[in-house]
């Protein structure tokens, strides 16, 4: 085996006992449509085979790849040699709901979780073991120094939630970090949003200088005849972005494509 091979900044896990409680974690089962990406020496995949209906595994790296080739022959897997990042995920999305089932690699985890965002109407739940400092970037909250753009973004699409840590002994090679399994979830009471571009912008803007009050990052933002308006409503300008929660981020948003419509 290659385990002596660290691709792509992933750490391989080499603990069967891990593999099986993030698999029923995910609560796989005989009728899931399961993907796993970067599945590397295949631990996690041994189980997932055993677990689920049918099982696609996406890995860049050719070695790992044939090595996953002349292991897992069993019928009830598809391997596909490419970049996650590069895939067309409705070439593999067959009209079934899929369960995301990973461990990632650490360098591409915010690039998958927003490729995932970008596809969120595929899949049912996405259960993936990610560093645990992102991990409380993706479930923190309003008011809390983890809290941003990451957070927002995916927490208004999905219900986010730490299931537990995993340590550094259990991968090899070892990472400097501890690893947490986290769970999305779907949402299904996402509010009304008028102009989801604006919104992103909108977020991208305040957080780019996070330290300063909504205010001052806002005047260069919005035209000065709109910015009067805004400072006026019931939202407060004097507060910092990481204050305002997600809905009040919405409500922001929309309060501004509201103003520009009556223009």
């Amino acid at each position: 085996m290659i385990l002596k091979k660290k691709s792509l900044g992933q750490h391989f896990l080499i603990d069967e006992n891990i593999a099986r409680k993030i698999v029923q974690t995910a609560d796989v089962d005989q009728n899931d449509i399961v993907w796993e990406i970067g599945p590397g020496s295949g631990v996690l995949t041994k189980i997932l085979i055993e677990k689920c209906k049918r099982l696609y595994a996406f890995e860049i790296d050719n070695e790992w790849f044939g090595f996953l080739q002349s292991h897992y022959k069993k019928t009830g897997i598809t391997l596909i040699n490419a970049d996650i990042l590069h895939v067309d995920f409705h070439e593999y999305f067959k009209g079934e709901k899929v369960k995301i089932v990973a461990n990632l690699p650490y360098q591409i985890t915010s690039p998958v979780l927003f490729k995932i965002f970008d596809n969120r109407e595929i899949f049912s739940s996405i259960t993936i073991m990610i560093q645990d400092e992102v991990a409380d970037r993706l479930c923190a909250s309003s008011g809390n120094k983890e809290y941003g753009k990451l957070s927002i973004k995916l927490q208004l699409y999905f219900a986010i939630h730490k299931k537990f840590i995993v340590l550094p002994h259990v991968f090899r090679p070892q990472p400097k970090v501890r690893s947490a399994v986290v769970q999305l979830f779907p949402r299904q009471d996402v509010p009304e949003i008028l102009n989801q571009k604006q919104l992103w912008s909108l977020i991208n803007a305040v957080f780019n200088h996070r330290r300063k009050m909504l205010r001052v990052t806002l005047k260069s933002f919005l035209p000065e005849k709109e910015y009067e308006i805004l400072s006026k409503l019931s939202i407060d300008l004097t507060r910092r972005p990481e204050e305002l929660s997600i809905w009040e981020f919405v409500e922001l948003s929309n309060t501004i494509q509201t103003m520009k419509k009556g223009d």
